[in-house]
């Protein structure tokens, strides 16, 4: 999906187990979106970004259920 198209509100796995009203660190998700972006650029492996935010991700929401690595195709 390119980054100038609109996403769906229901696509993100947050929407099937938050709640709209619900508050949630904003400081976590502000130091994972800038984490994410230097895993973008190659600054970051995606393993490190796992294990960086897993522990407050787990305090957060109670489960880490994102996946780590990827496979090759």
């Amino acid at each position: 999906m390119a980054d100038n198209e609109p996403r769906a509100t229901d696509s993100s796995p947050l929407s099937a187990i938050a709640e709209p009203e619900a508050e949630f660190d904003q400081e976590l998700g502000k130091a994972m979106g800038e984490a994410a972006q230097k895993v973008r650029t190659g600054a970051l492996t995606e393993a490190e970004f796992y294990e960086r935010f897993h522990d407050q991700v787990l305090a957060e929401f109670g489960f880490d259920d994102r996946p780590v690595g990827g496979t090759e195709d």
